[in-house]
Order: C-alpha cells, then sequence, then structure tokens
C-alpha cells in the first residue's frame, strides 16, 4: 500500500484540485456539509483516482484472462496489452462523467468536456514526467500555464455556458484523449523509451505530445471567439428586433386611430394571435414574434380615404373594393423593411383577408398557400371585429361569435386553427374581457 501510495501521491494532488473546481462551481447551491460532501464525492469520482483504480484492474485482467492464451513474442504481446489498454481506458469514463454530471447539476456534454480536460492534463504530464517528483512539478507548471492562456476567458466560459460549441471541442478532447493514450503506451511498447535518460526518440515523443496540446488549446481559443462573436451578433439581432417591435407598435398605434377601430383592437389581435400561436407553433421566437408582427396587419388602412374608412354606413361596392386594397398596401408599405418580424408583419397584412377555400383577397390563395401566421391573424381579427362595437354595427355576444367562427371552419378559416381557437376559448375570453373597451 506505501509503494503504492508514493507512487500514485502527485496524482491524487490532481484529484483534490478537481474536488475544488467541483465545490467552487457548487457554491451558491449547496453549503456547509453539503457542499463538503460533494467535494469528497467529486474527489472519489475524479479522472485520477478512476485511472488508478482502472490501471490495476487493467493489469491484473490481462495478465489473468488474455495474457495465458497468448503464444506470440513479447513485443507483440505488449502491442495487444495496449490496443487493450485504450479501450478499457475510453470506457472507464462513462460511468464517472454521467455521476459527476448529476454531481455538479450540469449538461452531460459540458460535464464530460470538464472531465475530459483534466484527463488531457493527467495524460500529458504522465507521458512527459519520469518519476513522481517530476509529475508534480510538471502537472503544476501545466496549470499555471493554462491559468495565464485562459485569464481572460474563466469567467466568460462559466457565465455562457450556453453559447460555447462544446460538442466540438468535446470531440477534439476525445481525439487528443486517446492520442495521449496511445503516445503514453509507447512506452510498454518500446521500453528503450522508459528509461529516465533523455534520448531523441524520447524527445520527439514529448514533442508530439505537446504539439497537440497547443492546438487543442488554439482550437478551445478559436472556439471561445466565435462563442463572442456569435454572442455580439445575436445581441445586436435582439437590439435590431427591439427596434422593429417599436416601429411596429408606432405604426400600429397609427393605423388604430386612422382606421377609427375601438382602442384596444390591435391588443386584443395581439394577444389572440400570440395564444394560438403557442398551440401552433414550436418555435418560442416565431411565437414572440406573431405577437408583435400582427399589430401590424391592417397597416394599409393609412392609404384609405378617410370617408371609407369612417363611413357610418354599409359601404358600397366601389367603396367596399376601394377599402380591400389596403392589404396590397400593407405589403407594399412593408415591403422595404429587412428582419424577420417585418417580414412577417408583411405578410401578414397581405395574406390575413384570404380564405381556406381560396375565395380571400387580394390574390385568392388557398389552404395552406396562405402563411400560417396569417390563418391564425385571419382567426383572431374576425373573432375580435365581431365582438367589437363599429360605428356601423353593434357588437356581437361572444357565444354567437364563437359559433360563426366554428361555423367558417375549412371555408374561411384554417380547419386546424378554428380547432385550436375552440379548445382555447376560455383563454381568449380572458384576454377579450382584460382588454376591454
Amino acid at each position: 500500500m506505501l509503494s503504492i501510495l508514493s507512487y500514485y501521491w502527485p496524482r491524487l494532488i490532481a484529484s483534490v484540485l478537481f474536488g475544488c473546481y467541483s465545490a467552487y462551481s457548487l457554491q451558491g447551491k449547496y453549503q456547509g456539509i453539503k457542499l463538503f460532501i460533494r467535494f469528497l464525492i467529486s474527489i472519489l469520482l475524479s479522472c485520477t483516482v478512476i485511472s488508478m483504480l482502472f490501471e490495476q484492474i487493467i493489469v491484473h485482467s490481462f495478465s489473468m484472462l488474455i495474457r495465458p492464451f497468448l503464444s506470440v513474442s513479447t513485443e507483440e504481446v505488449n502491442a495487444i496489452y495496449m490496443i487493450y489498454w485504450v479501450l478499457l481506458d475510453l470506457f472507464s469514463y462513462i460511468i464517472p462523467i454521467i455521476l459527476y454530471s448529476k454531481l455538479v447539476h450540469e449538461r452531460k456534454i459540458i460535464a464530460a468536456t470538464v472531465y475530459l480536460q483534466f484527463i488531457i492534463q493527467d495524460k500529458v504530464t504522465l507521458t512527459i514526467s519520469n518519476s513522481a517528483t517530476s509529475y508534480f512539478f510538471i502537472y503544476i507548471l501545466i496549470l499555471a500555464f493554462l491559468s495565464l492562456i485562459h485569464r481572460h476567458d474563466l469567467e466568460y466560459i462559466s457565465n455562457h455556458k450556453e453559447n460555447m460549441n462544446w460538442r466540438s471541442v468535446l470531440h477534439y478532447n476525445m481525439a487528443l484523449f486517446v492520442l495521449l493514450d496511445i503516445c503514453y503506451g509507447a512506452y510498454y511498447i518500446f521500453p528503450g523509451l522508459g528509461t529516465n535518460i533523455l534520448n531523441i526518440p524520447t524527445l520527439w515523443l514529448d514533442a508530439i505530445v505537446l504539439v497537440s496540446c497547443f492546438f487543442a488549446i488554439s482550437f478551445s481559443k478559436l472556439n471561445i471567439v466565435v462563442s463572442l462573436e456569435h454572442q455580439n451578433k445575436i445581441e445586436y439581432m435582439r437590439k435590431f428586433q427591439e427596434n422593429q417591435s417599436d416601429i411596429i407598435r408606432d405604426f400600429a398605434t397609427i393605423s388604430e386611430a386612422k382606421s377609427g377601430e375601438t382602442g384596444q383592437h390591435i391588443r386584443r389581435v395581439s394577444e389572440y394571435s400570440a395564444l394560438l400561436a403557442s398551440k401552433l407553433i414550436d418555435d418560442e421566437t416565431d411565437i414572440a414574434y406573431v405577437k408583435v408582427a400582427s399589430m401590424m396587419h391592417d397597416i394599409g388602412k393609412l392609404m384609405i380615404p378617410n370617408e371609407i374608412i369612417e363611413k357610418p354606413d354599409k359601404l358600397t361596392d366601389e367603396e367596399y373594393e376601394i377599402m380591400k386594397t389596403h392589404s396590397a398596401y400593407g405589403d407594399s408599405l412593408l415591403s422595404h423593411n429587412q428582419g424577420k418580424i417585418m417580414t412577417m408583419a408583411r405578410t401578414i397584412a397581405y395574406e390575413h383577408h384570404e380564405r381556406w377555400d381560396g375565395n380571400g383577397y387580394p390574390r385568392g390563395l388557398k389552404g395552406e398557400q396562405i402563411s400560417i401566421y396569417a390563418q391564425i391573424v385571419s382567426v383572431a381579427d374576425v373573432y375580435d371585429a365581431l365582438t367589437s362595437r363599429r360605428s356601423y354595427k353593434e357588437a356581437w355576444p361572444a357565444i354567437d361569435a364563437k359559433v360563426e367562427i366554428l361555423r367558417q371552419r375549412g371555408h374561411q378559416f384554417s380547419p386546424r386553427v378554428v380547432d385550436v381557437f375552440n379548445s382555447s376559448y376560455d383563454e381568449i375570453e380572458k384576454i377579450r374581457k382584460q382588454y376591454a373597451d
């Protein structure tokens, strides 16, 4: 036992450092004895403890289960042993990584990447060092070097985990792990490398290990740079979309004032549309965009003469044809704007009077030719128009408006949108009452 400890003691220091890292990542989640227990568990799950345990298992299992059946030269036995070593060594960390991810409440891919980083540090040190003492000093030097290289990156990585491309780093580290295992195994296949005398083959092997690690560090730095650029782009697009939302709200307010519709019409249509979209669209971003873009559905009415917009009586056929042009005007007014919200708003403005049966306007689109966004807003707009008072009509009772929407299923409106409207009707009514005029 003493001989084993005298051989492995510096690697136990690496285990303690791994435990400290794990405890640091759990600060704020656990305190006192609970944090200390997880510190101890993480030491037991550390790559160096697992490696030391499996080294004994691999050596003894090979000598008892495989070596007796091999009638080949010593060099060939060593080569077979190394293949056996690399395979078992690779799989030996799977369960510890899974347990570690649960211990620190981290996604498996992130936990595996962090865990592999510690494995690689251990493998590099083992390959270059030739004694327990040299392992200790080399490991400290590697830690100091990595801390220097990543001194500005650690805080960013900790605070922006979701922006990092962990899969690419993990795959790179796995390849490096196998390479380091093979390099370390060279000492078994070529016994001359195992001497404490520095020679050309040993230096050559060490150079391969170090160059490979420099590439890994460069790849990690590059991933951070790419992640940072991606974050900046996302932030720019977020601000851009916020500006678009502000523009849409301003235009919608102007349009509402011009159209003579009730004060809360646009708000209700927006809320109805968001509710229906949440049951029909999987993309959370698109759902949020529909809520804003739907406010622009009648923007084209800005181009319709006031005498038609404000007429208290039923429109003549000629006036109705003029009123119908507001869809095309909406398309034209929004045609020069960029960005997904504006594009969605343009589509809604252009298509929200199309009918499922193809008898709508302005293009006579039919069925799924109509954008899902316009299908949604069409139901929301008509239901609110029916339940709202206008200068030319009184508000319908809510139940009558609901029956009319259901009656137009497959005719004026998309069947699946009407089905969602029907199943969500209680929520629709809450919105109508909440934003009543």
